[in-house]
Protein backbone atom coordinates (compact mmCIF):
# COMPACT_ATOMS: atom_id res chain seq x y z
CA UNK A 1 0.00 0.00 0.00
CA UNK A 2 1.62 3.62 -0.63
CA UNK A 3 1.69 6.22 1.46
CA UNK A 4 -0.20 8.40 -0.89
CA UNK A 5 -3.31 5.64 0.07
CA UNK A 6 -2.44 5.05 3.63
CA UNK A 7 -2.69 9.21 4.52
CA UNK A 8 -5.64 9.14 2.46
CA UNK A 9 -7.31 7.05 4.42
CA UNK A 10 -6.59 7.98 7.76
CA UNK A 11 -7.52 11.72 7.20
CA UNK A 12 -11.01 10.49 5.85
CA UNK A 13 -10.94 8.56 8.82
CA UNK A 14 -10.66 11.32 10.90
CA UNK A 15 -12.64 13.32 8.60
CA UNK A 16 -15.40 11.29 8.67
CA UNK A 17 -15.04 10.81 12.48
CA UNK A 18 -15.66 14.11 13.10
CA UNK A 19 -18.94 14.70 11.46
CA UNK A 20 -20.06 12.45 14.53
CA UNK A 21 -18.32 14.52 17.01
CA UNK A 22 -19.56 17.53 16.03
CA UNK A 23 -22.77 16.54 16.73
CA UNK A 24 -22.03 14.84 20.33
CA UNK A 25 -20.09 18.58 20.87
CA UNK A 26 -22.99 20.22 20.07
CA UNK A 27 -24.75 18.36 22.97
CA UNK A 28 -22.28 18.89 25.21
CA UNK A 29 -21.49 15.17 25.59
CA UNK A 30 -18.21 14.39 27.35
CA UNK A 31 -16.73 12.25 24.03
CA UNK A 32 -16.95 14.71 21.58
CA UNK A 33 -15.64 16.32 18.51
CA UNK A 34 -11.76 15.13 19.47
CA UNK A 35 -12.35 12.04 21.07
CA UNK A 36 -15.20 10.20 17.97
CA UNK A 37 -11.85 11.42 15.21
CA UNK A 38 -9.10 9.66 17.83
CA UNK A 39 -11.21 6.13 18.13
CA UNK A 40 -12.31 6.61 14.28
CA UNK A 41 -8.34 7.32 13.29
CA UNK A 42 -7.26 4.92 15.40
CA UNK A 43 -9.46 2.66 14.09
CA UNK A 44 -8.32 2.69 11.03
CA UNK A 45 -4.45 3.18 11.72
CA UNK A 46 -4.94 -0.98 13.37
CA UNK A 47 -6.43 -1.92 10.24
CA UNK A 48 -4.18 -0.36 7.55
CA UNK A 49 -0.82 -1.68 9.79
CA UNK A 50 -3.09 -5.11 10.06
CA UNK A 51 -3.26 -5.07 6.07
CA UNK A 52 0.45 -4.52 6.18
CA UNK A 53 1.26 -7.38 8.54
CA UNK A 54 -1.64 -9.87 6.72
CA UNK A 55 0.17 -9.33 3.32
CA UNK A 56 3.54 -9.76 3.93
CA UNK A 57 2.94 -13.23 5.82
CA UNK A 58 -0.11 -13.94 2.58
CA UNK A 59 -2.92 -14.21 5.71
CA UNK A 60 -4.62 -11.21 4.94
CA UNK A 61 -7.96 -13.26 5.67
CA UNK A 62 -7.77 -14.22 9.15
CA UNK A 63 -4.96 -11.40 10.16
CA UNK A 64 -7.87 -8.61 9.22
CA UNK A 65 -10.64 -10.49 10.61
CA UNK A 66 -8.88 -10.89 14.13
CA UNK A 67 -7.70 -7.42 14.21
CA UNK A 68 -11.45 -6.34 13.35
CA UNK A 69 -12.49 -8.51 16.24
CA UNK A 70 -10.07 -6.66 18.78
CA UNK A 71 -10.81 -3.22 17.73
CA UNK A 72 -14.83 -4.24 18.16
CA UNK A 73 -13.72 -6.10 21.68
CA UNK A 74 -11.39 -3.03 22.76
CA UNK A 75 -13.68 0.07 21.91
CA UNK A 76 -16.44 -1.59 24.17
CA UNK A 77 -14.53 -0.38 27.36
CA UNK A 78 -14.10 3.18 26.09
CA UNK A 79 -18.29 3.25 25.36
CA UNK A 80 -18.81 1.53 28.59
CA UNK A 81 -16.96 5.03 30.10
CA UNK A 82 -19.44 7.50 28.21
CA UNK A 83 -22.22 5.69 29.96
CA UNK A 84 -23.86 7.15 33.46
CA UNK A 85 -26.18 5.81 35.47
CA UNK A 86 -27.77 7.96 38.79
CA UNK A 87 -31.09 7.13 40.34
CA UNK A 88 -33.06 5.44 37.51
CA UNK A 89 -31.52 7.91 34.55
CA UNK A 90 -29.13 6.45 32.03
CA UNK A 91 -27.11 8.87 30.35
CA UNK A 92 -24.10 7.95 27.62
CA UNK A 93 -25.89 5.46 25.94
CA UNK A 94 -25.98 6.94 22.04
CA UNK A 95 -22.73 8.74 22.83
CA UNK A 96 -21.27 5.09 24.09
CA UNK A 97 -22.83 3.68 20.50
CA UNK A 98 -21.07 6.72 18.49
CA UNK A 99 -18.17 5.98 20.18
CA UNK A 100 -18.36 2.24 18.54
CA UNK A 101 -19.92 3.47 15.29
CA UNK A 102 -16.80 5.71 14.33
CA UNK A 103 -14.76 2.18 15.28
CA UNK A 104 -16.35 0.39 13.16
CA UNK A 105 -15.90 3.42 10.61
CA UNK A 106 -12.35 3.90 11.13
CA UNK A 107 -12.21 0.01 10.40
CA UNK A 108 -14.38 0.28 6.88
CA UNK A 109 -12.24 3.21 5.68
CA UNK A 110 -8.92 1.54 6.87
CA UNK A 111 -10.17 -1.19 4.33
CA UNK A 112 -10.75 0.91 1.85
CA UNK A 113 -14.35 1.00 1.94
CA UNK A 114 -15.16 4.10 0.72
CA UNK A 115 -18.39 4.14 -1.07
CA UNK A 116 -19.36 2.05 2.90
CA UNK A 117 -17.42 5.02 4.77
CA UNK A 118 -19.50 7.38 3.21
CA UNK A 119 -23.15 5.91 3.38
CA UNK A 120 -22.55 4.95 7.18
CA UNK A 121 -22.03 7.94 7.98
CA UNK A 122 -24.95 9.50 6.48
CA UNK A 123 -27.16 7.41 7.99
CA UNK A 124 -25.41 7.59 11.44
CA UNK A 125 -25.97 11.33 10.99
CA UNK A 126 -30.03 11.32 10.22
CA UNK A 127 -29.70 9.05 13.25
CA UNK A 128 -28.35 10.85 15.35
CA UNK A 129 -29.35 14.31 14.41
CA UNK A 130 -32.86 13.77 12.42
CA UNK A 131 -34.11 11.10 14.81
CA UNK A 132 -34.28 12.93 18.14
CA UNK A 133 -36.90 15.29 16.71
CA UNK A 134 -39.46 12.48 16.13
CA UNK A 135 -38.47 11.17 20.01
CA UNK A 136 -39.46 14.38 21.52
CA UNK A 137 -42.95 13.95 20.05
CA UNK A 138 -43.13 10.67 22.15
CA UNK A 139 -42.40 10.87 24.95
CA UNK A 140 -41.16 8.65 27.70
CA UNK A 141 -43.76 5.92 29.18
CA UNK A 142 -43.06 6.44 32.77
CA UNK A 143 -45.07 4.85 35.44
CA UNK A 144 -45.75 7.08 38.66
CA UNK A 145 -47.47 6.87 42.38
CA UNK A 146 -49.99 8.94 43.44
CA UNK A 147 -51.16 8.67 46.96
CA UNK A 148 -54.65 10.21 47.79
CA UNK A 149 -55.47 10.80 51.57
CA UNK A 150 -59.72 11.29 52.82
CA UNK A 151 -62.08 11.28 54.93
CA UNK A 152 -64.19 7.81 54.58
CA UNK A 153 -67.23 8.84 54.07
CA UNK A 154 -68.08 7.89 50.11
CA UNK A 155 -65.17 6.20 49.39
CA UNK A 156 -67.13 5.16 46.22
CA UNK A 157 -68.32 8.55 45.18
CA UNK A 158 -64.42 9.97 46.26
CA UNK A 159 -63.03 7.30 44.26
CA UNK A 160 -65.02 7.98 40.95
CA UNK A 161 -64.16 11.27 41.14
CA UNK A 162 -60.67 10.96 41.62
CA UNK A 163 -60.43 8.61 38.13
CA UNK A 164 -62.61 11.31 36.47
CA UNK A 165 -59.74 13.79 36.62
CA UNK A 166 -57.01 11.00 35.66
CA UNK A 167 -59.35 10.46 32.56
CA UNK A 168 -59.57 14.74 31.84
CA UNK A 169 -55.89 14.31 32.18
CA UNK A 170 -55.34 11.40 29.74
CA UNK A 171 -53.52 9.74 32.31
CA UNK A 172 -53.78 5.61 32.84
CA UNK A 173 -54.62 4.06 35.68
CA UNK A 174 -52.87 1.04 35.81
CA UNK A 175 -53.42 -0.40 38.89
CA UNK A 176 -55.23 0.80 42.96
CA UNK A 177 -54.51 -0.17 46.18
CA UNK A 178 -56.87 1.16 49.07
CA UNK A 179 -56.51 1.25 52.55
CA UNK A 180 -59.24 2.18 55.23
CA UNK A 181 -58.50 3.07 59.04
CA UNK A 182 -61.21 3.26 60.24
CA UNK A 183 -60.52 4.27 64.01
CA UNK A 184 -58.95 7.66 62.05
CA UNK A 185 -62.35 7.76 59.98
CA UNK A 186 -59.86 8.23 56.69
CA UNK A 187 -59.31 6.15 53.66
CA UNK A 188 -56.11 6.08 51.52
CA UNK A 189 -55.65 5.31 47.52
CA UNK A 190 -52.62 4.37 45.91
CA UNK A 191 -52.99 5.38 42.24
CA UNK A 192 -50.05 3.66 40.16
CA UNK A 193 -50.30 5.95 36.98
CA UNK A 194 -48.63 5.36 33.73
CA UNK A 195 -48.37 8.04 31.29
CA UNK A 196 -46.20 9.40 28.62
CA UNK A 197 -46.55 13.39 28.53
CA UNK A 198 -48.13 15.42 31.54
CA UNK A 199 -48.10 19.14 30.82
CA UNK A 200 -49.04 20.69 34.28
CA UNK A 201 -48.12 17.65 37.23
CA UNK A 202 -48.93 20.55 39.48
CA UNK A 203 -52.18 21.63 38.03
CA UNK A 204 -53.51 17.89 38.28
CA UNK A 205 -52.40 17.39 42.06
CA UNK A 206 -54.20 20.52 42.91
CA UNK A 207 -57.36 19.36 40.94
CA UNK A 208 -57.40 16.07 42.58
CA UNK A 209 -56.71 17.74 46.15
CA UNK A 210 -59.45 20.08 45.43
CA UNK A 211 -62.05 16.91 45.25
CA UNK A 212 -64.36 16.79 47.68
CA UNK A 213 -63.35 14.53 50.67
CA UNK A 214 -59.69 14.71 49.93
CA UNK A 215 -57.48 15.45 52.24
CA UNK A 216 -54.00 15.05 51.20
CA UNK A 217 -52.03 14.36 47.64
CA UNK A 218 -48.66 12.78 47.06
CA UNK A 219 -46.89 12.57 43.48
CA UNK A 220 -43.78 10.08 44.11
CA UNK A 221 -41.92 7.76 41.50
CA UNK A 222 -43.37 4.23 40.95
CA UNK A 223 -40.68 1.47 42.68
CA UNK A 224 -39.45 -0.94 40.45
CA UNK A 225 -40.65 0.81 36.93
CA UNK A 226 -37.79 3.21 34.78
Amino acid sequence: MSTTTMLTRLVLAALLGSLIGLEREFHGRPAGLRTHMLVCLGAAMITVSGMGIAGAFEAAGSEVGRIVAGVVTGIGFLGAGAIVRTSDFVRGLTTAACIWFVAALGVVTGLGEYELAFMGTGIALMIVAVLPVFEDRLADLKYRDVLVTGENREPEILLEHCMTVFKEYEVTVHDMDMEIDREKGSIAFLFRLRLRRLEDKLELLNRISGVDGVTGVQWKRAPGKL
